[in-house]
């Protein structure tokens, strides 16, 4: 099996339990197992989770181990963990493959959705998109911007108690909310990936 150490930061610090950092409180935890009581800090969730059944077993084999359940039990674990913290908005980046699921889950719990378009590694051609949901009327607009700028945006210019993220990865979220001085909470099933974070926060940059 391929190894995927993502620089190796995970060497350097302990990467068990509860992790503080900067703004943040992190931890290494599979989105199927019980939420961190943490994570109910949390009044604003952006997350982008895997988009298809490839995708989140790739997340696993990255992480060494075999994938728990199918992918629409993982989209049914998300949601799960959005209604027990109930944020007054949600931010979810989404594909072309798993678009539609997200907004049939999304129309279910809220009364208000908006869609923004966007693409990521900083290439127009390559297409997703930001949903916002809220059960009050959307008032904070998404410019159409690199999906990493979009998250630098919102911990900016987004007024919120604390921000969360339940498949945080290498932690962009994290680093930008750190950044502009608020707070958030994550969870991320890969300790190497998250490590990431913890590297990018101790040296000040994005680029580590």
């Amino acid at each position: 099996m391929k190894t995927f150490n993502y620089g190796g930061f995970y060497e350097k610090y302990n990467m068990e339990g509860t992790i503080k950092i900067g703004t943040g409180t992190v931890k290494v935890h599979d989105i199927f197992d019980e939420l961190p009581d943490f994570m109910l800090k949390a009044d604003v969730i952006f997350s982008d989770p895997p988009c298809s059944k490839g995708n989140l077993k790739s997340f696993y084999t990255k992480n060494d181990s075999i994938l728990r359940d199918t992918y629409e039990k993982f989209n049914t674990s998300l949601f799960r963990v959005i209604d027990k913290i109930r944020p007054r908005t949600v931010f979810i980046e989404v594909f072309k493959s798993n678009k539609e699921d997200i907004i049939n889950l999304i129309n279910t719990r809220y009364a208000h959705m908006s869609i923004t378009d966007s693409y990521y590694y900083y290439k127009k051609s390559n297409l997703c998109w930001i949903i916002q949901a809220s059960n009050s009327d959307i008032n904070f607009e998404l410019p159409y911007l690199d999906e990493q700028l979009i998250i630098e945006y919102i911990c900016k210019e987004l007024k919120f108690g604390c921000i969360a993220d339940p498949c945080m990865g290498r932690g962009l979220l994290g680093f930008y909310a750190n950044k502009y001085g608020k707070k958030f909470v994550g969870t991320e099933l890969n300790k190497k990936r998250l490590a990431v974070l913890i590297e990018r926060i101790n040296k000040g940059k994005i680029n580590v």
